[in-house]
């Protein structure tokens, strides 16, 4: 990181953060650490959910009586004053994974109003399907969505995946704290 010395003051809310994706090295999940810790900066305390992985199959017949997983994902996000999202294009769309969560949080109505910034952080003239599909999903929860593109390639991480470029810390501490304030402003309404 850039940044030396202490973060600022104690958090006063939490931004939930959720990466679209499982894999280990992703770029996405990366991007999201790095999130969590520019934004320490503002006094703003990002939590990493890692709640996707552990959701089984969406099941309508369950969703009255959800699944321990469902209903701790639901809660997360119900209780976050505002959302992060980074998730990437697989197959021209949302990953599956993710997609799931989507269908657990609808019948709890956990994203409603919510606000919600979702990261594009794919080289330019990528990510459009994904884009759509997420803006389309996040229509039917009521969310009120916000898009910011960060682009990331591998040569912006540091040997162990980490971001190691000060202009995208910079922009992603930006893009917390801009969320922030909706949040905030959402909150006083």
């Amino acid at each position: 990181m850039a940044e030396t010395g202490h973060p600022a003051s104690p958090p006063r809310f939490e931004i939930l953060a959720i990466s679209g994706s499982l894999r280990r090295a992703s770029i996405n999940s990366a991007v999201l650490r790095a999130a969590a810790q520019a934004a320490a900066w503002d006094g703003l305390r990002v939590a990493l959910a890692d709640s996707v992985r552990s959701l089984p199959p969406f099941d309508p017949d369950r969703d009255t009586e959800p699944p321990a997983s469902a209903r701790r994902f639901r809660k997360a996000c119900e209780d976050a004053a505002g959302v992060l999202l980074a998730v990437p294009e697989y197959t021209f769309g949302i990953p599956g994974a993710f997609k799931n969560a989507l269908d657990w949080a609808v019948g709890s109505g956990s994203l409603y109003l919510k606000p919600i910034t979702v990261l594009k952080v794919s080289p330019p003239g990528r990510g459009a399907c994904v884009r759509e599909g997420l803006s389309l999903a996040l229509q039917a929860h009521g969310a009120h969505v916000v898009h910011c593109s960060v682009p990331v390639s591998r040569h912006d991480l540091d040997m162990h995946g980490e971001i190691d470029n000060a202009r995208i810390v910079a922009e992603l501490r930006t893009v917390v704290a801009e969320l922030a304030e909706r949040a905030r402003t959402a909150a006083a309404a």
